[in-house]
């Protein structure tokens, strides 16, 4: 026995198997066309998507003291500048450690502040965050010379 005639044994011996004599056409497979990239939207990387959103959160954070010499007591503007970003919420923390969120207009934004009345003189740093950039400004407390009384008369 041939290995052909052992094949056409064990195939199964139905009716179907012998009436349908016709040969059939052979299914045609499609190969997979080439797309054609449209001009006006261009075809983006999961790179380039994920730079795109770095690039979105860069921006340049700078954060000043007016004045840089402010007595115990007075109060003084911070102001922030994050250049690059349009809006957001920047978190100022005083140097007594107190926060406040303050709203960016146009990426810029000032908080008023005052020193405690009874603060050491020195110098005292003002801590600035937004989104994942921080930044800080320094200015000195002044306190007032205690003043000497003088007696009654004058002198």
């Amino acid at each position: 026995m041939t290995l052909a005639s052992a094949a056409l044994l064990t195939l199964p011996l139905s009716g179907a198997a012998f009436a349908d004599a016709k040969p059939h056409p052979a299914a045609t497979v499609k190969a997979p066309q080439p797309t054609h990239s449209n001009p006006a939207m261009p075809t983006v990387s999961q790179d380039q998507l994920a730079k795109g959103r770095d690039d979105a959160r860069r921006f340049a954070l700078k954060v000043s003291v007016d004045p840089d010499r402010v007595r115990a007591g007075d109060s003084y503007d911070v102001t922030i500048v994050a250049k690059g970003l349009r809006s957001g919420t920047a978190v100022v923390t005083s140097p007594e450690g107190k926060s406040y969120r303050v709203a960016l207009s146009d990426g810029k934004a000032t908080k008023t502040l005052t020193v405690p009345s009874k603060a050491k003189a020195g110098s005292k740093t003002v801590t600035v965050k937004v989104g994942n950039k921080t930044a800080t400004a320094s200015f000195d407390v002044l306190t007032l010379r205690p003043q000497r009384h003088r007696g009654h008369d004058g002198k």
